[in-house]
């Protein structure tokens, strides 16, 4: 394992994966090693790392994707694409500038909102044809309970809860009233079930629920939203997979 010690005491270490290559004589066995890079949830940025041969072609097509299969960051003809970007990663990734010349293609990832695995994939292509593949391993990590923000100060908090199954087919976010804040089912989001102080305020992003993070965005925190929230996740049957609360407090009066 390499721990490499940053401001967000971020670690690599290797996942080994085994593959065979067959050839006429015999079997030669040969070891593939998947890097895996950890960092805390909340974390300010985060680099997937993958150094390639330098003096790439110019007319090379650099790619990371998700295990979603989601553009994360294209780089073509000189420059980056950020029209061809999945909207959850816009404005939240960066590559360097010389990246051909030095064969650096590391990937920054900022503002860590999630937590879980995800894998993401780089392919270097050139007219269709791929060149070269690098796959890291992302594991944010870290469990936030207890928030607290100042007055208006902050556009929105996020309210972290994961789970390990992301089985669920129903989940609801309540306040300590019972009343509803974010309602989840069947695969779309449905606002006509909040209540009317919470509506156009809340937020859950797509590809935290298929890894089984259930994180609320709340919008414009004020002094009213100091609440204990619940979020619980039912499966099919209405059975209660898990339920966790999390404690927000704002608090103090605008500063800005």
């Amino acid at each position: 394992m390499l721990v490499v010690h940053t401001p967000q005491t971020l670690q690599r270490k290797c996942v080994s994966a085994a593959a065979a290559a067959i050839c006429p004589a015999h079997v030669v066995s040969v070891v593939l090693s998947v890097p895996q890079v950890e960092v805390e949830s909340g974390a300010e940025s985060v680099q997937l790392p993958f150094i390639t041969t330098a003096d790439l072609p110019g007319d090379v097509r650099v790619e990371w994707r998700d295990m979603f299969n989601w553009k994360v960051h294209v780089y073509q003809d000189g420059s980056d694409r950020p029209e061809e970007q999945d909207e959850f990663y816009r404005n939240r990734t960066e590559m360097k500038k010389d990246l051909l010349r030095t064969g650096d293609l590391s990937l920054t990832l900022k503002h860590l909102r999630y937590r879980g695995t995800v894998t993401y994939t780089c392919r270097v292509s050139r007219e269709g044809r791929v060149l070269r593949k690098k796959q890291v391993k992302l594991w944010v990590k870290g469990q936030r309970t207890n928030l607290s923000c100042l007055g208006h100060c902050y556009n929105d908090v996020c309210l972290q809860v994961s789970i390990v199954s992301a089985s669920a087919s129903v989940l609801k976010w309540t306040d300590k009233d019972n009343r509803k804040v974010h309602v989840y089912q069947d695969g779309s989001d449905q606002p006509e079930e909040q209540d009317e102080f919470y509506r156009n305020r809340t937020e859950m992003k797509r590809i935290l629920l298929k890894i089984g993070d259930f994180s609320l965005t709340l919008k414009h925190p004020s002094g009213r939203d100091t609440n204990t929230f619940t979020c619980r996740v039912y499966n099919r049957e209405g059975r209660v997979l898990m339920e966790k609360q999390v404690e927000l407090k704002v608090k103090g009066q605008s500063l800005c």
